[in-house]
């Protein structure tokens, strides 16, 4: 019953929303919905049948079209980085004149092409700051709501949580890459925000996505989230543009953080964690975490005889010729190669793995212009805005290394991000304003 509250609600409140302060609540919309995914949840029976996504698609549509002349302001050529996501797009699209799995291939496209829209549509109505802690929040809120879910259910299968993910990441890793860079997002926001209650409020987001994120034991999302999170506290300890008290604070957060930790860990968590230690090599007897970085040297030689790929889930079908016979997979040898980097080589080959870095690098690079920007006029709070949202996506890049993520809607969520910093605070230097520290 709460969960179809908060869906009902969800809509009632960001349709209200749009009106009374920016369409981009609609975008804020969708992405509640992809997180609610009714279709997988057993309450998904007490609401209508409806593809609900698609419809705020159209809405999305709809109100931009209506708003033309924010497309020609706002035009998403002139970010580097969603540039280079259409690149990635087109070459996926040309895919499809030779790969070798033709009607997978042809959902997938449908899929990313679908998923480069809404980013740009995204895109075109986020022009202020505010507007981009909007779109965050809208993240924030459906990873808490998923993250709530998780709590609900509890471990199903074994010492792991199946079956409560999204359309595009329905297993648990899946579901742990989408949750991951919410931390450190979590983090930003509770210590920036002075009000007390709002404190509290990012506070429990945080703790039930940790708390998530632990119940789902994905090695990949633990490593993702350690590195996100030690790179935005170490730079927050020893960057010299600091707010008042800082490191003391980050101190603080750090014995809080040690100190909450111990209550939500459990043995479950650990044993897995510590598998990270001892799968260091591959054991030809029996699959193993290990065993993928074999996956991995199969794709690489699969990229010299298919050098532009071979399309959606071409590893899949051609692993058994690349896979050494004496290495267990598992039962079959058509398997998934376990990474993004070599997902995206190995279905669209040289240019989009090229295509693909460069987008990242785009979204380096912007934001890094953003950052030294702000530090430049004083403006502490947003600098740090930014480099939570650069953790975040280093939080997923070292997520999707062990994952096959090359079309996650959470991963060029991100991309959006970056590109809303570059359009707020480069692209619309009016909107950049000098803030005093506390």
């Amino acid at each position: 019953m709460i969960s179809v509250l908060m869906f009902y609600g969800t809509f009632i409140a960001c349709i209200a929303l749009a009106f009374r302060k920016s369409a981009v609540f609609i975008f804020v919309l969708y992405q509640g919905v992809y997180f609610f995914n009714p279709a997988t949840k057993w309450w998904g029976k007490s609401i209508p049948d409806l593809s609900y996504s698609f419809y705020i698609v159209l809405l999305l549509i709809l109100i931009v079209m209506m708003n033309f002349s924010k497309i020609i302001e706002n035009n998403p050529l002139k970010v580097p980085q969603l540039r280079w996501l259409y690149i990635v797009v087109l070459l996926y699209v040309g895919a499809s004149v030779y790969a070798v799995l033709p009607v997978p291939h042809s959902i997938a496209v449908e899929a990313f092409v679908t998923l480069a829209v809404i980013v740009s549509l995204g895109y075109i109505l986020c022009d202020t700051e505010k507007k981009l802690d909007y779109l965050i929040y809208g993240y924030l809120y459906g990873a808490f709501y998923l993250s709530f879910y998780v709590f609900q259910f509890g471990r199903n299968s074994g010492s792991r949580v199946e079956g409560v993910g999204m359309v595009d990441a329905p297993d648990s890793n899946g579901v742990s890459a989408a949750l991951a860079p919410a931390v450190v997002l979590c983090l930003y926001y509770f210590w920036v925000n002075s009000n007390v209650k709002i404190k509290a409020l990012f506070a429990i987001i945080g703790v039930f996505v940790a708390n998530a994120l632990i119940l789902i034991n994905s090695r990949g999302a633990f490593l993702g989230v350690s590195v996100g999170l030690s790179v935005f506290i170490w730079s927050m300890y020893f960057s010299s543009f600091q707010r008042k008290n800082q490191k003391l604070t980050v101190i603080a957060i750090v014995i809080l953080g040690l100190a909450g930790s111990t209550v939500i860990i459990d043995d479950g968590f650990i044993k897995r964690m510590q598998t990270l230690m001892v799968e260091t090599e591959v054991d030809e007897e029996k699959e193993s975490g290990a065993t993928r970085t074999a996956y991995w040297v199969a794709a690489i030689e699969m990229s010299k005889d298919y050098p532009f790929g071979a399309g959606r889930a071409g590893f899949n079908y051609y692993a058994p010729v690349y896979i050494p016979e004496n290495i267990n997979t598992g039962g079959s040898k058509h398997r998934s190669v376990h990474s993004t980097w070599f997902e995206t080589l190995s279905e669209i080959g040289y240019p989009g793995i090229i295509a693909f870095m460069m987008m990242l690098w785009g979204a380096y690079k912007t934001t890094q212009a953003a950052k030294k920007k702000l530090k430049g006029v004083g403006n502490v709070d947003a600098y740090f805005k930014i480099l939570a949202i650069q953790c975040a996506l280093i939080t997923f890049i070292v997520t999707m290394t062990f994952l096959n993520r090359l079309r996650a809607e959470v991963l060029y969520w991100i991309i959006l991000y970056t590109a809303c910093v570059y359009n707020v605070y480069i692209l619309k230097p009016q909107e950049t304003k000098n803030v005093n520290p506390d």
